[in-house]
């Protein structure tokens, strides 16, 4: 008889991967595409004789600052229970700082005539950090919704929302270092010792 009703238990439901993650991964990859083939563009650029060095505000090591400072109160967000939602509005606020200075840096090019149209390189790095910033916003729309599901009472959904922002801002802040360090240190000369023939000599 035990074995009769047992054999009629029903088997656990399947368990099927978090669709969320799945697609911030999907978005992220398209993401890192565009930008790389953005850089691609950027080092090709470098090879016209009109391309001039690109400008160097320091507000963007601030910025950088923020950035950083905000992935690790996302992470802490992530992985503890106390002052979780302290740590979640960090994150968030200090990526809205990060967003509010580079329009600060921008204004500030602008004041020193560093427009998008002075030079080729200029329009690089405002595309570059336009492009970024337009990111970093999409991530705060997602930080608000998360809070509302942690104010909601839903822990489950809001600690699996938390995980994804924490992933998202890591990921905002390895491809800002990687546009940093492009538009900081890459130079005509390093893209050709790179590519070599591949680079080929300037028209």
């Amino acid at each position: 008889m035990t074995t009769l009703r047992r054999s009629f238990v029903p088997d656990a439901p399947p368990v099927f991967p978090n669709a969320s993650r799945i697609g911030l991964i999907v978005f992220m990859a398209v993401a890192t595409t565009l930008f790389s083939l953005l850089l691609l563009a950027y080092g090709m650029r470098m090879r016209e004789p009109d391309w001039q060095p690109i400008p160097h505000p320091a507000l963007l090591w601030w910025n950088t600052g923020a950035l950083v400072l905000a992935s690790i109160a996302m992470q802490r967000a992530r992985q503890i229970t106390l002052h979780r939602a302290a740590w979640l509005v960090s994150g968030g606020v200090l990526a809205a700082v990060f967003v509010i200075g580079q329009l600060t840096a921008w204004r500030i090019l602008s004041a020193a005539g560093q427009t998008v149209t002075v030079n080729p390189s200029n329009s690089f790095l405002y595309l570059l950090t336009g492009l970024h910033g337009l990111h970093v916003l999409g991530g705060l729309v997602a930080w608000a919704v998360t809070i509302a599901l942690l104010r909601g009472g839903d822990p489950f959904r809001a600690q699996r929302a938390i995980a994804l922002c924490a992933i998202y801002w890591h990921f905002l802040l390895a491809v800002w270092l990687v546009l940093l360090a492009a538009m900081w240190w890459i130079t005509p000369g390093v893209v050709a010792a790179i590519c070599g023939p591949l680079y080929g000599a300037a028209p």
